[in-house]
This record gives C-alpha cells, structure tokens and sequence, in this order.
C-alpha cells in the first residue's frame, strides 16, 4: 500500500484528496437537499391540512352549539328572524363538514375517514331530530298530546253539554217547575267550574287544581243524581236531555282522566322527550368526536413542529460544517446558504399563517372586535393576574394598596337592533353593528377590550380600574354614544343600549373558588345587571348590587 503511495507526486495526492474532500462535500449536500424537502413537506402539511382540519373542527362544535341557541329562540319567538338564523346556521354547518372531508381527502394516508363519516351520521341525525322540534313547535296538539286530546275530545263534548244544560234548563222554567230549577242552576254551575279547573290545568299545569277538579267533578255528578231522583216530575224532553247529559258526561270523564294522565306524567311535551332522549345525548356523542379529531391535529401538529426544528439544527449544522471544511466550494456552500434562506422564508409564512389563524379564531368576521372564546380567554387570564398581584403585595410590609386593583365587566345589548333588522334588512343591522363597534372603541381606553359575544350582545374588559365611578362614566359614554342616531342610505336609524356591570372585586364573587367559577359567576352578574337596565326603561346601565 505504501509503495503505491509513493507512486504518486504530491500533486497527485492533493488532486485525489480535493476529488475525495468534493465527494465527501456533494454527499452532504444531497443529504442536506433531502432534508431540506422533508421539511418543506411538512411546513405545506401543516399549514394547509392541520391547521385547517383543526379550526374547521371547532368552528362545527361551535356552529351546533350557536344553532340549537337559535333553534331555542324560535321555539320561544316563532319569528322569520331566528328561523332564517338558523338554516344559516345550518348551511355553515354542513360547508364546515364539507371542508373537513376536502382537507382529508387530500391526505388519504391519515385515519380521519372513518371518524368524518360518524361526524357526518352524528350531524344528519342532529339536524332530523331538530327538524322534528320544529314539527313539534308547529302542532301543539302533537307536543302535548293532552292539549290534542282537549281540542278534539273534551272541548267538543263541552260544548255540547252546556248546550243541552241550557236547554234543559229553559224547559224548566216554560213548565214552571221552581223545585227543579236550583238543582238544574247547580248542575250548570258546577259544570261551568269544572270545564273552567281543566282548561286551567291544562294550561298552567298547576297540581293544586287537579283538587279543584275532582271537587267540581264530585259537584257534577251529586247535582245530577239530585236530578234523577226528581225525574218523575219531568216530561219527555227534560228526560231526554237529561239521558244526553249523562251519556256525554261519561264520555268527558273518560277522555279527561286520560287527559289527566299524560299531562301529569313525565311525557307530557314531546319536545322535551326529544331534547333528552336524542338530541343531547347525540351532541354529546359529537362533540366527543369533534374534541378527538382536534386532539389529533393538535398531536400531529406538535410532531411535526419537533421534527421541523430536528430537521433545521440539522441543516445548520450541515452547512456550518461545510463552510469550516472548504471555502473552495464556496459555490455550493452559497447554493445551501440559499436553500437555508428559503426554509426560514417558509417558516416565517408558516408562522405568519398561523397568526392569521388565530387572528381569525378569536375576532368576529363582521366588527373586527374580539370574540367569544377571545373574551373567555382574556377574562380567566385577567383573574389570574388580579391573584398574581394580590399575592406579591401580601409579602409587603406596607400593605395598605391590596386591593386598589381591579377590573370591571360591562354586558351591554343594543335596544331596537332587532326593529331595524326586521323593518330596514340585515345589511342595515351589519351596518349598525360595525358602527356600534367603532363608537365603542372610541369611547373606552386603550388597555380595555370591546367583544362582540354573538347578535347583537357586546362585553367590555375594563382595565386597571381604582373606583367603581370610572366604570359608571365609561358606561354613561357609552350610552350616550351608541343611542346616537346612525344615517343609513339616506335614512335615520336609532339603537341603544342596555348597560350591566360588575367588577372583580365584588363582595358576592366567590373569591374562595377557582377561576372559572368567579368567570362564571361575574359573567351572570353583568348579565343580571343588564336585564334590569331594560326592565328600567332601556338606554342606561345599572351596576348588579
């Protein structure tokens, strides 16, 4: 071997060792391009299928949830405005799943297939069983089959015995019989109460009234037997009425037990058997899927995120080596310098994608405001801070300042949104929604924060506040600002709001409980604070005592 060394001049020997050093250098280069592609493989998976597959799958547990809301309303409105809310809810839902099913089929290899085509069962079923609510809400007399069996039975036959009591009644008296008109004035006064208790029943639910039926019931039936007894001193058509009598009083006794029965009874509304038996249980069954299916985006989202930075140290380390080893290949070393460039390029459109995502999860598409999981989100870390400052004072020796710090929650609703979304159309309702947005914006501070929780409902995050008079001033101004008149298309639209507040130093929050509790319980504060700024005439904001 060393004689064969020898064979060789120097100049040889520093040629094949260049060759050699080049080889060596052109093999870490296409391992280097290699990963290189792996990388930008799973930037484009990420960004173009996990990421989307993820918020596509909250945004469908957020759409059911918005449309049995809306579906709630109606049941309460039976308005064309909730309804019409609700087959876009519908259509959001079903464009949703079918986004779903797009991203998937454009990466067979993953195991989401299966799991979409029970999503999609669990939806169809969903929405047929509120197809059946709403069926419901039309015919009462099928919700409540003891309103059906009023409306074709016991009306009816009422209707017919206070007939043949009157009749009955006005023969008696052409015959001139004053010993029998009392007991016939007592059958019919007791029929009329015992007519009146089941309508009263029926329609409130009330048990203290079955008594008053049975009462009036008893009522009938000895007022009638006092009536039998003096038959001898009736003619022909008293007897026949009062035969009638008799015959349709078995048949109401018989159709209002049955009544009875079944309204006092746990079925009494269809729709209530419905939403327990079907639809919640369904729901359920879906969110678990969709919670599963995000679960796993998030999973494969974490796994590629490691092996992209694996994949990047190792690319750098490639390309430092490289440079250390040779700058006469300074060529190739600027060709990865390159491809190293591009990859952070696509890192920074990956990271730029993902805050567009959040940004778009978290703000309301029409008013640009935050919203509801931005507000939840923001209030649990507000809570946190409010302790995290409490505590560090606590380990003060001049302690007198502990609790100047807290923040204020305004719950406001706009009064008149819905006259102008009926009356004007939904483009003039965005219109004052997107300009209500911006009015309240102005008005509060920069370290404050307006959301927008759904309709026509705002919430606003009050920072850093020392008196509960700042919190009254801010919502003053907001009063005044929003009830200011907006000009649409010519035309002069007025809205309002309806202002509660709360603050988190309030003495009735459980300050003792864990954070969502006192989100829970603030958040009904405000709201119950809200409500009584409507019932006190609107246009003015009321602080929950």
């Amino acid at each position: 071997m060393m004689n064969m060394l020898t064979r060789f001049s120097l100049k040889q020997k520093a040629i094949a060792a260049t060759i050699v050093l080049v080889l060596v250098l052109l093999s870490i280069t296409l391992v280097s391009l290699v990963s290189f592609s792996s990388t930008q493989e799973r930037l484009t998976k990420v960004t173009s299928q996990y990421q989307p597959k993820m918020l596509s799958a909250m945004q469908l547990t957020s759409h059911f949830y918005h449309s049995l809301s809306v579906l709630g309303n109606y049941l309460i409105e039976k308005d064309d405005y909730n309804m019409n809310l609700y087959r876009e809810k519908v259509n959001d839902i079903n464009s949703t799943l079918t986004e779903l099913v797009n991203l998937t089929n454009l990466n067979p290899e993953l195991d989401d297939s299966e799991q979409l085509l029970r999503i999609r069962q669990l939806v169809d079923k969903i929405i047929t069983h509120n197809i059946s609510m709403l069926e419901l809400a039309q015919n009462n007399n099928k919700n409540m089959p003891a309103i059906g069996i009023a409306s074709s039975k016991l009306e009816p036959i009422a209707i017919n015995m206070n007939q043949i009591v009157n009749d009955l009644l006005l023969a008696t008296a052409i015959n001139e019989q004053q010993s029998i008109l009392p007991l016939i004035e007592d059958l019919r006064y007791n029929w009329i109460m015992l007519v009146s208790e089941v309508r009263n029943y029926l329609a409130f639910r009330q048990l203290p009234t079955i008594d008053e039926i049975a009462l009036f019931k008893t009522g009938v039936n000895q007022s009638f037997e006092a009536l039998e007894i003096r038959r001898y001193e009736m003619d022909d058509d008293q007897l026949d009425l009062l035969d009638e009598f008799e015959a349709n009083t078995a048949a109401y006794q018989a159709a209002l037990v049955q009544a009875i029965n079944i309204h006092a009874g746990n079925n009494w509304r269809a729709d209530r058997q419905l939403m327990k038996q079907n639809i919640t249980p369904t729901l359920k069954e879906l969110t678990k899927e969709l919670e599963v299916l995000v679960t796993k985006q998030q999973r494969r989202i974490h796994e590629s995120n490691l092996a992209l930075s694996k994949q990047i140290s190792e690319a750098e380390n490639t390309i430092r080596f490289s440079i250390q080893v040779a700058l006469a290949i300074a060529l190739l070393v600027i060709f990865l310098s390159f491809k190293n460039k591009r990859l952070l390029s696509d890192i920074l459109i990956h990271k730029e994608s993902e805050r567009k995502l959040f940004h778009k999860a978290h703000h309301d598409t029409l008013t640009k405001l935050a919203n509801r999981a931005f507000f939840d989100d923001r209030l649990f870390k507000m809570f946190l801070d409010q302790e995290t400052r409490s505590k560090r004072r606590s380990k003060r020796e001049n302690n007198l300042e502990i609790n100047s710090y807290f923040f204020g929650l305004l719950y406001i609703d706009l009064d008149g949104f819905k006259a102008v979304n009926d009356n004007v159309g939904h483009d003039a309702g965005d219109f004052i929604l997107i300009e209500v947005a911006k009015r309240m914006k102005n008005v509060v501070r920069n370290s404050d924060i307006v959301c927008r929780l759904g309709g026509d409902e705002f919430a606003v995050l009050l920072n850093d506040i020392n008196h509960i008079n700042s919190i009254e001033k801010i919502s003053e101004n907001l009063c005044k600002t929003i009830s200011q008149p907006y000009h649409y298309k010519e035309q002069v639209l007025n809205v309002s709001a309806s202002i509660g507040f709360s603050y988190s130093r309030h003495p009735q929050l459980p300050l003792h409980k864990k954070v969502k509790f006192r989100m829970e319980a603030i958040i009904k504060q405000a709201d119950t604070a809200m409500y009584h700024a409507k019932e006190n005439g609107k246009n003015q904001y009321a602080q929950f005592k």
